[in-house]
């Protein structure tokens, strides 16, 4: 992550005694695998704080980083408000594994802005990847399922089994300042944790694709953390 050098630390890191890390852990993915320390990365535009690494499958190691990072902001009457800090985890091995030596030799600025690279991302199901969002203010939680299934339904349809499923996690929820939602997308199969527990999984390889494609696509909905998850993963494929 870049940053100028006369400003403050982009980020700050902390790592807690181990029951509060534990803590953090569950928070973060609910049944799914943590390392027995975990690191809090604090977003400095909001002051919230997002897990440095984030695991899957059971593992207690070697987990997916906190690889990109960023703010979401909606316009009202004219206003920037924040509404989530948003942390994008994928592990820079997988990445490698799935561009090959496509970027070798090429500048990491010129690797991070290419779009062929996110793509590679996006529609490789072995690559794992995780979205946590942590709101900056109360939520009700029909205003981010009915932004994401705005993003879905084109790809899904109107009909889909998979985006009703996913609607029906959000009923009656609502979120707090300071409370999460994660979505991990591992085998083709996208879990959804909301506030630390896991509400389900879905078994559709094209709906985490379309996910997804909300944060690594051409337009992402939280520009900043795309741009810093490509400039990280870019430094691991260009050599």
């Amino acid at each position: 992550f870049r940053r100028d050098a006369s400003a403050a630390p982009a980020f700050a890191v902390r790592v807690r005694p181990l029951r509060q890390a534990r803590a953090l852990a569950a928070n973060a993915n609910g049944a799914l695998g943590v390392p027995d320390a975990v690191a809090f990365v604090v977003e400095p535009k909001t002051g919230l704080r997002l897990p440095g690494e984030f695991c899957v499958r059971g593992q207690t190691s070697d987990c997916a980083p906190l690889a990109g990072m960023g703010v979401r902001v909606k316009r009202i009457a004219g206003v920037g408000v924040k509404v989530y800090a948003c942390g994008l985890y994928v592990h820079p091995k997988q990445a490698k594994q799935t561009v090959g030596d496509a970027h070798v030799g090429r500048g990491v600025a010129d690797v991070a802005g290419d779009q062929k690279l996110f793509d590679a991302l996006l529609h490789d199901s072995s690559v794992t990847k995780t979205v946590r969002l942590t709101f900056a203010r109360d939520l009700d939680s029909a205003k981010i399922a009915d932004a994401l299934s705005e993003r879905l339904r084109p790809a899904l349809g109107k009909d889909s089994k998979s985006l009703r499923t996913f609607e029906a996690y959000f009923d009656g929820v609502k979120f707090l300042k300071g409370q999460s939602l994660t979505f991990s997308a591992d085998g083709g199969k996208l879990t959804t944790s909301i506030r630390g527990k896991q509400v389900g999984v879905i078994d559709d390889a094209k709906m985490c694709v379309a996910l997804f494609d909300a944060y690594l696509g051409k337009n992402p909905v939280v520009p900043g953390a795309k741009k810093s998850l490509g400039e990280k993963i870019a430094a691991h494929v260009v050599g």
